[in-house]
């Protein structure tokens, strides 16, 4: 009984210890992804911002060589317009991002439960197995 029950703490010491690594990866994983995400978040929005500017540049030499000033008529809804529709693109890149995150924060967090869960029933499952044999054992004695 006594080597059942020191069997089952060291397999249970073992399996808490895969299971904190296995969490620890994925906490690993998760931090790059989400920083992976950062940076491609970043380069399209420059991407986007360096494409408006160039659009807002050629809409002034457009109109300058047209002889329309700028800040009347046609030319200035145009330019609003495209600002509106920028920085509405702008405003649900940066809630895709959010939206992006907080999903993987919520798998991450499933993914934690889900090992904790699996090794907990494994330790349970081993200490219920020793006081098996344990009973089995005195029973037969």
């Amino acid at each position: 009984m006594f080597f059942g029950l020191i069997g089952s703490l060291v397999n249970a010491a073992f399996t808490m210890s895969a299971a904190n690594q296995q969490i620890q990866m994925m906490k690993a994983n998760a931090a790059w992804q989400k920083y992976e995400s950062q940076l491609n978040h970043e380069y399209e929005k420059q991407k986007r911002l360096t494409e408006q500017t160039k659009l807002l540049s050629q809409q002034r030499a457009r109109g300058a060589a047209s002889g329309v000033v700028v800040g009347t008529g046609s030319s200035l809804i145009t330019m609003v317009a495209d600002m509106e529709e920028f920085e509405n693109d702008m405003w649900f890149l940066e809630k895709g991002l959010w939206a992006e995150t907080k999903a993987r924060d919520a798998e991450l967090a499933g993914q934690i439960a889900a090992t904790t869960y699996s090794a907990g029933s494994s330790i349970i499952g081993g200490f219920g197995k020793a006081i098996g044999q344990y009973q089995t054992q005195k029973a037969i004695s």
